[in-house]
């Protein structure tokens, strides 16, 4: 079952004009952003950004997220660990290899999150 701290999260984000669907598979709950916004300095400015979470959110922490596989630097290179293709909810995405030194259950969620995500992004390489 989701956690219930995360729909409310989702939801949040639902009124503020994210496109996001929730879906429970593979022992996560997934989060599928559409039309997300991205920084320049890549071959796209919008993409469609899969976050996972396990069951135990919040005291389980997010790790890694996933983009389009075609999300490119826009020089055509692919952004550094952000090499690999995988499967996931019927499509194939480009994982990012990036983890959250520092997660507090207590003030960390997904705002925190996605700004973890943001920041990683803006780095463009």
């Amino acid at each position: 079952m989701v956690p219930s701290q995360l729909v409310q999260e989702v939801e949040e984000l639902r009124r503020e004009a994210y496109a996001i669907d929730l879906i429970e598979g593979d022992g996560w709950a997934n989060l599928i952003f559409h039309d997300y916004r991205i920084p320049p300095g890549y071959n796209r400015a919008s993409i469609e950004l899969l976050l996972k979470f396990p069951m135990s959110y919040p005291n389980g922490r997010p790790d890694m997220f996933w983009t389009d596989k075609e999300l490119l630097l826009a020089n055509g290179a692919a952004p550094r660990n952000a090499d690999a293709i995988e499967p996931a909810l019927g499509k194939e995405w480009r994982r990012f290899s990036w983890h959250p030194t520092n997660w507090n259950p207590g003030r960390d969620n997904l705002r925190t999150y996605l700004e973890f995500v943001n920041n990683r992004l803006a780095k463009t390489v």
